[in-house]
């Protein structure tokens, strides 16, 4: 089942810029022998500044910080500053290394640690007055800008999560009832499809399919208004095996040989090997040809050899299989081409704007190159930034609402598509 419209959203939570002022502020009369590292994480790339990545560069300090008299501030916007007291330079200079090790690949932190070419890290010897001055500044410059956009971050999350994310949290004990009532809801007038456009420069998109999924707003709303269905992503995905029986009862009474167009329909692995699937195969006849069957990576992470049967029994029965869920980070550390795909199908975000260091997008064009030119589609299109991004790297294949308008602009000046 397709969860690709399921809402992400993190509370905010604030930084540490008021506790450090305050530590600054206890350290005002005596700083001899204190010093800090400010460590400018919020200037790598957007691609590196991923929770993740950030969550392992503060958890690298650790160890120090357990040996040595020091404390960790964490900014709003991911700085982090450290503040040393009696403590050998030398001995801080090995942890800023490893952390540095862990972006080598950002042009940030080239240079020295330390050296005047270091834009990574700053290091402040509070002892003197003027970077006494100059830390305290700049933290409550840090300070002010962080209780903005802490404001508005918050806004956005209390928007998002009035939309979507109110009401009882999923749980063991409503499951089976939500269950009970996705089994006999009407969700035919809910399913929506997008299609995947191959678009060549200057000339009017050609559809490659449509995939199809169920509006999961829509179903919210039809079958547990008052429950948070996405609070709980492992008890949802018991859900989704429902949702995908209900999506092959309806799409088996679509008659394919009235059209040449190809569909796909996001699925569980485990509905793929289900009864319920061999009878929507059986209303397809000949036209298995017409079908793309897209499976999650994390699905098929979770059994490689339940993917490989899967891929084996859809393909001798004339099925297309798509690999979903890929990021452009994910494909930097395996080949995605070994999963013997006919498409994959890579998530474009905006934090990958900027990535263009030449091996890295070299590597990337190799692998688009290994899965064949017209298999790899890039999803979530909704910038000219990732069209760009995907034409570096030789794909041709679209999907998103920025893709849709621009087709449909193109359509306007020459005709229907």
């Amino acid at each position: 089942m397709n969860t690709g419209m399921l809402p992400g959203h993190m509370e905010p939570q604030k930084g540490e810029e008021e506790m450090l002022l305050q530590h600054l502020g206890r350290l005002r009369s005596d700083a001899v022998g204190a010093f800090a590292v400010h460590v400018h994480l919020s200037d790598l790339r957007p691609g590196n500044r991923q929770p993740r990545f950030l969550g392992i560069a503060k958890r690298s300090f650790d160890e120090f910080i357990s040996g040595h008299d020091s404390i960790l501030f964490t900014m709003y916007n991911a700085d982090l500053v450290l503040m040393c007291r009696k403590v050998p330079i030398e001995d801080v200079d090995p942890v800023i290394e490893k952390v540095k090790a862990l972006f080598s690949e950002d042009p940030l932190v080239q240079g020295e640690t330390g050296s005047y070419e270091d834009r990574f890290t700053t290091w402040h010897d509070l002892s003197q007055p003027d970077d006494f001055r100059a830390l305290s500044a700049k933290i409550k410059e840090q300070e002010a800008a962080a209780t903005i956009k802490f404001e508005k971050d918050l806004d956005e999350y209390k928007v998002q999560l009035s939309a979507t994310d109110q009401g009882t949290p999923l749980a063991p004990a409503n499951l089976a009832a939500i269950d009970q009532t996705m089994r006999s809801t009407q969700i035919a007038d809910i399913i929506r499809n997008q299609p995947v456009y191959h678009v060549i420069p200057g000339k009017k998109g050609a559809i490659v399919f449509r995939e199809h999924f169920i509006a999961m707003g829509e179903l919210k709303k039809r079958v547990a208004p008052n429950v948070n269905l996405f609070g709980s992503p492992w008890l949802f995905q018991y859900l989704t095996e429902t949702l995908d029986r209900r999506m092959l009862a309806v799409m088996s009474r679509r008659d394919l040989g009235k059209t040449t167009d190809s569909i796909s329909l996001n699925l569980n692995i485990n509905t793929i090997m289900s009864r319920d699937f061999q009878q929507f195969h059986e209303s397809l006849g000949e036209h298995t040809s017409q079908v793309v069957i897209e499976i999650q990576i994390i699905d098929i992470f979770s059994d490689l050899s339940a993917y490989h049967h899967a891929h084996d029994f859809l393909r001798e029965r004339g099925y297309k299989v798509l690999v979903d869920g890929l990021s452009p980070i994910a494909i930097n550390f395996f080949d995605p081409s070994i999963l013997q795909a006919d498409f994959l199908k890579i998530s474009w975000g905006p934090e990958f704007v900027g990535e263009e260091k030449e091996d890295k997008i070299a590597d990337m064009r190799r692998i688009v190159s290994r899965a064949g030119k017209h298999g790899v589609i890039l999803s979530r299109v909704d910038s000219e930034d990732a069209v760009k991004w995907g034409a570096t790297l030789g794909i041709a294949r679209f999907q998103g609402y920025f893709i849709d308008k621009l087709v449909a602009a193109v359509s306007a000046k020459s005709g229907a598509l």
